[in-house]
């Protein structure tokens, strides 16, 4: 009787052992998949915020955003590299919300990029008009007027692609704050995107206030 009792009460700790076990694991691996989201988050939203920064440089901003990018590949490479048996759903959540952000910022990237274009396009447009509007000959404002008409047509070409882009953008926005939801429905509130960068997001989304008519 004592043998059996012996070997009953072995059992048990084995069991609760590996239940222990388990559950030991399930929280490293749950642990590992929040963190990815919490380090990813923070240098994305940081990144996200650094066309307003005063002083930054078109080249530290592309630098900035490229690093970014590559840190945010590497978590997904980490979450990918682990063996997972517990949380799958959890590392899926953490992987989704990741490349959001990795989207986001290269929409951002192409807007900038685009900002840049409109800005020269602008320029060039700037000073034919003014060639042309001083042309003092016929032969003048022939040649001036061409190259008012090339850089025209160059600056509407980058302001539809601006347009394109901020279309483009609504759909990533959309799908940055459906994987941000899942973050938050699976790790906690305190997770994913910060309210003031979701609001921002959020915004982003609305239609633009009608202008007011200008009153005589």
């Amino acid at each position: 009787m004592k043998a059996v009792l012996g070997i009953g009460t072995a059992i048990a700790i084995a069991v609760a052992g590996w239940f222990g076990w388990k559950h030991y694991e399930s929280g490293k691996e749950h642990d590992v998949a929040a963190a990815a989201v919490q380090v990813s988050v923070t240098q994305a939203e940081r990144q996200m915020k650094a066309q307003s920064e005063d002083g930054i440089t078109f080249a530290e901003y592309f630098k900035r955003s490229d690093t970014v990018i590559d840190n945010l590949d590497k978590e997904i490479a980490n979450l990918e590299g682990r063996t997972w048996k517990h949380r799958l759903a959890e590392k899926d959540a953490a992987i989704a919300f990741i490349d959001q952000c990795k989207a986001i910022l290269r929409a951002d990237q192409t807007e900038t990029r685009l900002l840049m274009k409109e800005g020269s396009a602008r320029e060039a447009n700037d000073e034919a008009k003014k060639e042309l509007n001083e042309a003092d000959s016929s032969v003048a404002r022939e040649w001036a007027y061409k190259r008012y008409k090339r850089t025209s047509d160059a600056l509407i070409d980058v302001l539809g692609k601006l347009i394109s882009n901020a279309e483009e953008s609504k759909g990533k926005i959309e799908r940055m704050l459906a994987a941000d939801n899942a973050v938050k429905s699976t790790f906690g509130e305190g997770h994913g995107l910060s309210q003031g960068t979701a609001e921002h997001l959020k915004n982003l989304l609305k239609p633009a206030a009608p202008e007011k008519p200008a009153q005589s």
